[in-house]
């Protein structure tokens, strides 16, 4: 399977069919599933997606049954009957999304076949609609039944056809990497301390807008993975990654092909194993950017000190040094501003030219995120979303106050909320701000 379709967004929020009753979404299956069967047997991209089809058109809770359905033995009269007919247009598109995406040979097949059950009149339209798919600059007919699919297959084409922004992102255990990277997500995508993390380079691929599905290819491929899923590695993936595609629930990353590339801590003690794969990823990385987590609680620790003379020495492009649980600091024991001065001072030591170090709050901006987006959190979690809020708003704690003026004076917040207030004070929107705009 391409990779890529990873980062393409379901049509499936604009389909007009929904509307539909339920014997004529089955046929409209039935009539998918052919071409499905018949072009992309083998493809698990075509298969998951018929099934995620299935789902949301049927109400299906389990998985889809193939059918003995011959597309070629039926009469323009049937197709009438079932609105395929109608609906043509909508049809071709599934069709060449499922089987055909970004092949236009195949796709050629596909519309071939398809397009004999039609007039002259109609093939004639089908086909403007048709090279629209491959060639998104091309004039399409002004169809209202296909407008919002058109609108979001030209998003998914112009997004995909862009170079993606590789962002790697590097710490020992316990610093929360993996909490900064759910909270830059805007969903629990990466196992966080409390989980026992697997030995695979997590790449994390954004999509073009929000369809409300998230995607992992981890041995096997699930299009609405759910926080279970994707906690839960697959004992049968023998590749050296796992692979997720979801919206990045950012203002600052809307628009923009970008993957997060997570590696494994480490200083991991049971699992040696994860060292030698982060660091032969950093090695062998085309990554635009480095993202350096270091625990606010505890620098300059031997760990850290041979972990980031290694960078030093095999990675040569951008670092970006990211200071987390600065919270955790007491007002009248410790001091932010220092403790960023300090660190720098020490990268300095260590080798680096003029290092770039700010602070975070991974955990409060996670959970502002996930409230924010109206995901599940437990009723500890609110509370510490409450003290989070509480500290945050004193001007100590303020932590998008200690990043350079350049990003002060543009980062801006529209609202006034809780969450709002809390994703700027924690530091992340001005993190994620500089992260997005260091290209």
């Amino acid at each position: 399977m391409n990779p890529g379709k990873l980062e393409t967004a379901q049509l499936l929020s604009a389909h007009p069919f929904l509307k539909e009753k339920l014997r004529k979404k089955e046929q409209y299956i039935r009539a998918l599933d052919y071409f499905a069967q018949k072009f992309s047997a083998d493809d698990i991209w075509a298969e998951q997606t018929l099934q995620l089809y299935a789902h949301k058109f049927l109400g299906l809770h389990e998985p889809y049954a193939h059918q003995n359905f011959d597309f070629t033995v039926q009469s323009s009269k049937k197709l009438r009957t079932f609105s395929l007919f109608i609906y043509r247009y909508c049809f071709l598109m599934d069709a060449v999304y499922l089987c055909a995406y970004q092949d236009k040979e195949k796709g050629e097949k596909i519309f071939t076949e398809f397009a004999t059950m039609y007039n002259a009149r109609s093939k004639g339209r089908m086909r403007k609609v048709f090279d629209f798919l491959y060639d998104t600059s091309s004039p399409i007919p002004k169809l209202s039944q296909i407008g919002d699919m058109a609108k979001c297959w030209k998003e998914n084409c112009e997004f995909t056809s862009k170079e993606p922004y590789k962002i790697i992102v590097t710490a020992n255990m316990s610093a929360g990497k993996s909490t900064l990277l759910n909270a830059m997500v805007g969903r629990r995508i990466s196992k966080t301390q409390n989980d026992a993390c697997t030995a695979k380079i997590h790449y994390i691929e954004n999509k073009p807008y929000d369809d409300g599905y998230c995607y992992e290819l981890d041995h096997d491929l699930v299009l609405d993975a759910n926080s279970d899923i994707l906690m839960d590695d697959n004992p049968n993936n023998r590749s050296p990654e796992i692979r997720v595609g979801t919206y990045f629930r950012s203002p600052f990353s809307s628009g923009k092909r970008i993957w997060l590339i997570d590696t494994p801590g480490v200083n991991s003690a049971e699992n040696a194993d994860h060292r030698e794969i982060t660091e032969k990823a950093i090695t062998y990385s085309n990554a635009d950017l480095m993202v350096y987590v270091l625990n606010g609680t505890n620098i300059g620790t031997e760990d850290d000190l041979r972990h980031l003379k290694f960078v030093l020495q095999n990675y040569h492009k951008k670092i970006l040094f990211v200071v987390n649980k600065v919270d955790r600091f007491k007002t009248k024991e410790d001091s932010i501003s220092k403790m960023l001065q300090d660190a720098t001072e020490d990268l300095k030591r260590i080798g680096f030219t003029s290092p770039c170090v700010v602070p975070v709050s991974a955990y409060a901006a996670y959970l502002a995120r996930m409230h924010s987006f109206q995901e599940y959190l437990d009723e500890d979690a609110m509370d510490e979303r409450d003290l989070f809020i509480h500290k945050l708003k004193k001007s100590e704690y303020q932590l998008d106050m200690y990043y350079p003026k350049s990003v002060k004076e543009k980062l801006s917040v529209q609202t006034e909320s809780d969450d709002g207030m809390l994703l700027l004070h924690s530091g992340l929107l001005s993190l994620e701000d500089m992260i997005y705009n260091m290209r």
